[in-house]
């Protein structure tokens, strides 16, 4: 019997496998009819995986879009292809004795809105394909940079060998990229070592469970958390039960009766008593002002 469970999984996820390999596991285990995520990790990295189940599937882009938190170690010194400890080298410089108070203050230039060009080794998608698929076959391709957005970052510890930081950043920031450019920055070169993700969106990993506990728990008594907590960084808008059946129905007439919750432009979580009812859009100069994006199932929520 396939399991209908819906809700957001926390789980921890161990090195030496990839994200999918450890959605594989659960679906095979616990039968999941739908089974997605709110952000991968490298296959070298450990900590927070958000696993979404039935119903919270539809909400993976939301979650990917949330800000995610790490803590890093990076190799000062030596370049890899990859930008992790799983390639080949392919530069060498040596690191300057800096004290942690001077990598701190190269590390601040980089907070705020910047560019990063993402590694060779990735699953960004370029005319079809992703890079790493050019990269393994060693095929040259135009890789552009982006901006990204880093919230924060603590230098914990460093020397000539090592740098231990902590990050805070918008989605789609590579960790690896930034290891390496602040490296860089102090006139060295670096590849990370170890990544650890410590929290994304509203979620901890202190709050998380081991695949391992995952796959022995029975799927009725594993430990979801509800979309509405998921989307905790989304604004809230409020409705009664008549007019969530009518926005369940795609009548867009009835957000006029809600306009005056709207703060501000944007995706909004609309709730019927703490329970998510559907992700809408607020464009006060499109008419009508409200678009529904994403309507959940009562029955799972």
């Amino acid at each position: 019997m396939t399991e209908n469970r819906s809700g957001i999984l926390l789980l921890d996820k161990p090195a030496g496998i990839t994200s999918a390999n450890a959605l594989n596991q659960l679906k095979r285990k616990h039968r999941f009819s739908r089974i997605g995520h709110g952000g991968t990790l490298d296959p070298f990295a450990t900590g927070l995986m958000v696993v979404l189940l039935g119903e919270a599937t539809k909400v993976a882009r939301f979650l990917l879009e949330g800000d995610k938190h790490y803590e890093a170690v990076a190799a000062l010194g030596s370049e890899t292809d990859s930008g992790d400890l799983t390639g080949a080298v392919v530069n060498t410089l040596t690191a300057p004795d800096l004290p942690t108070e001077e990598w701190q203050k190269i590390a601040d230039k980089f907070v705020g809105r910047i560019r990063q060009t993402p590694p060779v080794y990735s699953a960004i998608k370029v005319k079809g394909k992703a890079l790493y698929e050019y990269a393994r076959k060693g095929e040259a391709v135009e890789i552009k940079d982006r901006e990204v957005t880093i919230r924060a970052i603590e230098v914990l510890a460093a020397d000539k060998e090592n740098l231990k930081f902590r990050v805070s950043c918008a989605g789609g920031t590579y960790i690896r990229v930034l290891a390496a450019d602040i490296a860089k920055a102090a006139g060295s070169t670096a590849h990370l070592k170890a990544l650890h993700r410590t929290g994304s969106s509203a979620f901890r990993v202190e709050d998380a469970i081991s695949l391992e506990k995952a796959l022995e728990t029975p799927a009725a008594e594993l430990p979801l958390r509800s979309l509405a907590e998921g989307l905790a960084h989304l604004p809230k808008v409020n409705c009664h039960p008549d007019q969530a059946v009518k926005v369940r129905q795609g009548n867009l007439a009835v957000f006029e009766g809600l306009r005056s919750q709207m703060e501000k432009p944007g995706y909004f979580l609309l709730l019927e008593g703490g329970k998510a009812v559907a992700i809408c859009n607020h464009n006060p100069m499109l008419i009508p002002f409200c678009s529904i994006e994403r309507v959940f199932d009562p029955r799972l929520v």
